[in-house]
């Protein structure tokens, strides 16, 4: 039975993640446009994917996704959870370029090809003028479309454009993502003078996609050898990876190469978002304490691909693309003066580009005192006080309403919600090993205060929404801890207070560390 309610449980979540996705996809605004081209001599279908906000009186800039082959229509689901998701950016319009087909004919191998070795081949250098001098000005003059930050995708004979497009015409678009390019046209043409175009352009701001798949496909497309190119010529200014998917066929390569692309290019983008966040902001603690001169200690990182486009200083300078990137998750830090460390990220669109830093001072490790002799473990001692004001009320003329233990089952706010209240745990707190430790104060705390050993570590610097942490040297032993909630009708529950021991994740302080003087 057990095992039953959980698969109903995981099918449950499952479907309604489903149904999210279907969700934000109906978000989207679908329409078909079309306009004749001069320089191809024909009228060209545009399939049109606008966001939910798409405004077309705003004077914003939409940055636009180019899609070749016209697959759009299949990848607008997957379009829609990156947006959700915070992968790349909700002001962004799909763009997706059909294929006429005159008399049965498919124009893509006129229009893809960079040569000709057949029929009616070799016509790229004549679709890329179409794109710069008619299609981009098209969607930039009625849709409020960017001049910069755009993206060209494309797999297949699609990639072999995309790779073509790159090497003659890096800056007409930002990003390329070429997924199963067919790299084999005309013996390896484009491979063969790579090395002279990459020569040629020595500085790029461009990020470039590649996917193809693993095994024997990965070198017949022609994909190894333009990888291999690519590690011994790659420009300055070019962020660019080849990956080869496994179990998947030339076709499904679209799907997951559509997602990982398009990450890939919104990188800088990304690295600062927290997780779920819709804030956009870069996810490192502590922000603030006291360090050991010579003794390092770990900034964490909650953002994604931090190792990739996250940089950070020590010595209060901006970071810039050459200083060091942080180390994943957890970054060693080592410092001997009191200092600011900023964490920058970094991408090709320096726009999405983020800034945070942390403030840290040289000190000594708090020393703990002596057990207490007359002390009982599992809580702090807690009195709890109802304010007519805004403010703590002044404690030396205020009588507790009730007072005891605040246990294992304690919760602060079962006091109540609807009424100013304050409610101050006192006792010590039991450190087991020594080491550098943060202290918490998560949402909902705003008016609150922590402190340790009669210090004040909490509640100076509290941001809403986001909390406030503080790092501390502590040897092993006891220390005296005391918490002052204080909450304000209509605003949220307070929260927990959290302890994070060096490289082991946080939790919320539990009673069992937590003690109270008998009385």
């Amino acid at each position: 039975m057990r095992n039953k309610n959980l698969w109903v449980l995981i099918l449950t979540f499952s479907l309604q993640i489903l149904l999210n996705v279907q969700a934000k996809a109906q978000d989207q605004i679908i329409k078909v446009d079309s306009f004749y081209s001069q320089i191809l001599q024909e009228q060209r279908l545009l399939h049109m994917v606008f966001p939910k906000n798409y405004n077309p009186a705003s004077t914003n800039k939409y940055e636009i996704l180019y899609c070749l082959d016209d697959i759009a229509d299949f990848l607008t689901m997957e379009w829609g959870m990156l947006q959700w998701e915070g992968f790349i950016p909700k002001n962004m319009i799909m763009v997706g370029i059909t294929n006429p087909k005159p008399n049965g004919v498919d124009m893509r191998d006129r229009d893809f090809t960079p040569t000709k070795t057949w029929g009616n081949t070799g016509g790229a250098t004549n679709f890329i003028s179409f794109i710069r001098k008619e299609l981009i000005p098209y969607i930039n003059n009625k849709y409020k479309g960017s001049n910069d930050g755009n993206v060209l995708y494309g797999g297949s004979l699609g990639g072999l454009f995309v790779m073509y497009t790159f090497l003659t015409d890096p800056a007409l678009f930002t990003s390329y993502i070429a997924i199963d390019p067919s790299l084999w046209w005309d013996d390896f043409i484009l491979t063969k003078t790579a090395t002279g175009k990459l020569d040629s352009n020595k500085m790029l701001r461009n990020t470039l996609y590649i996917a193809g798949r693993e095994g024997n496909a990965f070198k017949e497309m022609g994909v190894a050898a333009m990888d291999s190119v690519l590690r011994k010529k790659t420009p300055v200014g070019l962020d660019w990876t080849c990956v080869a998917y496994r179990n998947e066929t030339h076709y499904s390569t679209n799907f997951k190469g559509f997602w990982d692309g398009l990450k890939f290019s919104y990188g800088g983008f990304y690295a600062s978002t927290g997780g779920y966040s819709t804030s956009r902001k870069i996810a490192i603690k502590p922000k603030r304490g006291i360090v050991l001169k010579d003794v390092p200690f770990n900034l964490t990182c909650y953002n994604l691909m931090a190792d990739r486009y996250l940089h950070y200083t020590t010595n209060g300078a901006e970071p810039t693309s050459s200083s060091p990137r942080l180390a994943g998750d957890e970054t060693s830090i080592l410092l001997t003066s009191n200092s600011k460390v900023i964490v920058k990220s970094i991408g090709v669109r320096s726009e999405y580009n983020k800034l945070d830093s942390a403030y840290f001072v040289i000190g000594k490790t708090l020393n703990p005192i002596t057990k207490p002799t007359k002390v009982k473990q599992g809580g702090l001692h807690y009195a709890y006080y109802q304010s007519t004001t805004d403010s703590f009320p002044d404690l030396k003329i205020s009588k507790p309403v009730s007072q005891g233990i605040a246990g294992k089952d304690f919760d602060v706010n079962k006091f109540t919600t609807d009424k100013n209240f304050a409610c101050i745990l006192t006792g010590y707190i039991k450190i087991e090993h020594a080491g550098y430790y943060i202290l918490e104060m998560g949402g909902g705390n705003d008016h609150s205060r922590v402190y340790l050993s009669n210090q004040q570590v909490l509640g100076n610097h509290f941001i809403r929404d986001e909390g406030e942490m503080y790092l501390l040297p502590l040897q092993a032993g006891f220390y005296p801890f005391r918490i002052e909630y204080f909450h304000k009708k209509g605003e949220a529950d307070l929260a927990p207070i959290y302890l994070k021991p060096q490289g082991k994740e946080d939790f919320a302080i539990p009673s069992e560390m937590l003690y109270s003087d008998i009385r």
